[in-house]
């Protein structure tokens, strides 16, 4: 397709999950941990001293002030260290691939809280998991270090059926998609702030499956707003398995994923009112569900600000050529 014709779709995807994520206001500290993450970063190894380094490109923090908007700042810090961290690795893995054994010793660290690996992903990950244990955190690194798993084998996956070439079908995209995303792990680490119940009482019944339909919205707007990316470094998104799977055109695909994301947050925001509504519910299990949607809806602002940068830059090459 023309790349102006991409362009329109992937404005359209933006534009209509635009109108169903809100935004709250970022936390009223986020340039200060914004500057800490950053010096921290360095400090690790993750990050040059120059500027243009991965925290430089990404800025990592914003989708989590957005999300954490109301949390205490300690909590803000942690998570925004770690939204440094995985930015790190996930540039790493997009060059050498995720490779079992390094994501698993990078597990290994979550859970045991040492490291036999020499570089700085690892090291940085150790100083997270001491700092998650001073705040009394502990209860949530075997949460955490599932999570990654998880990431990492979906990221894998992934990886793999591009190399064999293969699109798969839909139910099975869609069960690798939301641990594809980050949001699993922002959330477990989102219980650092004690509104959600604190980091050693469990998830609140009924909250996981809201967690899950977040990390799915997240999914598809990522594969929807980040396509024209995609289709340059050859990574598959849904538009490639609604076209394998029902014979639709590009068009067709991205309509029928806009559809799935409005379907699914209405289901999301359903199931938070069912949630609010329920007899003795406590505010923090209330708080929880929120949380769900926060992250949904802060990811999405960074995917959409990305979109609309690769959308000016294709404006600015056709006006060139």
């Amino acid at each position: 397709m023309p790349r102006g014709d991409i362009a329109s779709l992937v404005a359209e995807a933006v534009a209509h999950a635009d109108v169903r994520c809100g935004r709250p206001p970022a936390h009223p500290d986020a340039a200060a941990a914004a500057i800490e993450t950053r010096l921290w970063a360095q400090r690790v190894g993750l990050h040059p001293a120059a500027e243009g380094g991965s925290v430089d490109r990404t800025f990592p923090i914003a989708p989590v002030a957005d999300a954490l908007h109301d949390a205490p700042l300690g909590a803000l810090r942690i998570a925004s260290l770690f939204a440094a961290w995985l930015g790190v690795l996930t540039e790493r893995a997009e060059t050498s691939g995720w490779e079992p054994a390094y994501t698993a010793s990078l597990v290994g660290v979550l859970r045991d809280g040492y490291t036999t690996g020499a570089d700085a992903l690892h090291f940085a990950l150790t100083d997270l998991y001491e700092r998650i244990t001073v705040v009394d955190g502990a209860a949530l690194l075997p949460e955490l270090a599932d999570a990654l798993d998880r990431h990492a084998a979906a990221c894998r996956r992934e990886q793999e059926w591009r190399a064999a070439d293969t699109v798969p079908p839909l139910a099975e995209f869609l069960d690798n998609l939301a641990d594809r995303t980050p949001l699993p792990l922002y959330a477990t680490l989102h219980r650092l702030d004690p509104r959600l119940g604190g980091p050693s009482a469990p998830p609140a019944p009924g909250v996981a499956p809201l967690h899950e339909l977040a990390a799915l919205l997240s999914g598809v707007d990522a594969d929807l707003a980040g396509y024209r990316q995609a289709v340059e470094t050859g990574r598959l998104t849904l538009v490639a398995v609604l076209m394998r799977e029902y014979g639709y055109s590009v068009p067709a695909a991205f309509q029928s994923g806009m559809v799935l994301f409005g379907a699914w947050k209405t289901q999301l925001d359903h199931g938070i009112r069912e949630i609010e509504h329920l007899t003795g519910v406590p505010a923090s299990t209330v708080r929880q569900a929120h949380a769900a949607c926060d992250w949904a809806c802060a990811l999405h602002r960074r995917t959409a600000a990305l979109a609309r940068g690769d959308a000016a830059a294709m404006s600015a090459a056709a006006a060139v050529g």
